[in-house]
Order: C-alpha cells, then structure tokens, then sequence
C-alpha cells in the first residue's frame, strides 16, 4: 500500500449498498475529493467497527486509501461527526435527507471536488436537523442546479411570488422557516425543480417521487399538486 494515497477525507454518507459476502460500498461526497465510492471491508460481519460509518445521511471523518485496481477507496479507520438524530428519528426528515442525497450523487461525477456543494449539503442536512421546513428540499435542489451550471433563479414561475423564489435561491438556511407555506405554489417550485434535475440526470429522482407518494406530508401535497397530476 502507497502511504501517498493514504488521506483524512471528511464527507457526507450519500448511499450505501452490500458488496459481496460481508463488505459494503457506500458512495461519499466529500469535502476536499468530491464524489468518492469507499469500501468498507468486512463490516457485514458481527462486531464490525466500522459499519456505523457508512450508514446514509452521516457526515464522517473518514481515513481512506485511494486508488487501487477496483476504483473504489477503501476505508481504514475514522469517526462520526454528526449522525443527524433528529433526522433519523422522523420519517419525513429521513426521506428528505435521502432525497438531497439522491440529488446530489445525480449531478456529480466521481472525484471532482466542489466545496461549495459541500457546504450545501452540509448545512441542509443541520436545517432539516434544527428547524425542520417544508422548503429544504426545494431551497436545496434549486441551489444545487445554480452550482451544477444549470440555475433556475432567473426563471419566472406562474403562480409562485418572485420574493419566494428569490428566498429560495439565496435566504440564509437559518430563515427557511419563516417563509410561508403553500401548497399550489410549492407544486410549481418542486415540480419545476424535478424536471431540471430530470433533464440533466436523464432520470427522475426516485427520493423525490417516493417522497411525494407518502400520506400525510405537506412536501408530498405540494408535489402532487403539479399540473396534470
């Protein structure tokens, strides 16, 4: 093993999948590296230190070997540095977190770093955690397509308050929760947002349909209230 290729990566926990018999490859996106799939060895097996590392929706401090013939980074060791309980512990929360991931591994290739989008997702997941809104997903993938080269701020949307676009493009994730919620307008933002996201991925955010299917939530609502649905 080359100790060169030996790095601290801290990122966020996008997916995970099983990998043969007893290892797991989970898909990180991090700070300093971008989209990065790590190997976690062994860790299906009873007593693995590792595994709670390479649970989704984590940020983690990971020590990596990057390269080898797979592709794949492996990891060696690291520690958890926010696991989101308040997310985990809400079903709606937990589906947007996945849904924010699920946005983010469509839009970025393996190993092209952004700190910004970084960032972006970093403080999303903490306003889903501290003071959860119905607005997160949507401030978030409008933000991500601005990043991604494809932004929607100078759109005009029937039916939607240019004020409320403006917001959320650029309010301060702190004050998400003071906009005002409506269902009509929150179809048109969303349904608007899906299909930028489907035109660049060439594929629909499964995260987002699942999430609108969902009984009783207002993010669900609003997405179902999209023209001809």
């Amino acid at each position: 093993m080359d100790s060169r290729a030996i790095v601290n990566a801290e990122g966020v926990v996008l997916s995970r999948t099983d990998w043969g018999e007893a290892d797991r490859l989970a898909t990180l996106y991090t700070e300093l590296h971008g989209r990065v799939p790590v190997r976690f060895v062994g860790v299906n097996r009873p007593r693995a230190k590792l595994r709670c590392l390479c649970e989704p929706l984590n940020r983690v401090e990971l020590r990596i070997h990057l390269g080898g013939r797979s592709g794949h980074a492996k990891a060696i060791g690291g520690r958890i540095i926010e696991s989101f309980p308040g997310v985990r512990g809400d079903l709606r929360r937990t589906l947007e977190g996945l849904a924010l991931a699920e946005m983010l591994m469509s839009l970025t290739p393996d190993m092209s770093p952004n700190e910004d989008e970084y960032r972006l997702i970093v403080s999303a997941l903490e306003t889903l955690e501290a003071a959860p809104t119905p607005w997160v997903v949507a401030a978030f993938g409008l933000r991500l397509l601005g990043l991604a080269g494809v932004g929607l701020s100078k759109a005009v949307v029937p039916g939607v308050d240019p004020p409320l676009w403006e917001a959320l493009h650029a309010r301060p994730w702190e004050r998400l929760g003071g906009l005002p919620f409506e269902t009509a307008a929150a179809g048109r933002v969303l349904t608007l947002m899906h299909e930028a996201f489907e035109a660049q991925a060439g594929r629909e955010i499964r995260a987002l349909t699942f999430l609108a299917q969902a009984p009783g939530f207002e993010f669900g609502k609003a997405f179902a209230a999209k023209p001809g649905a």
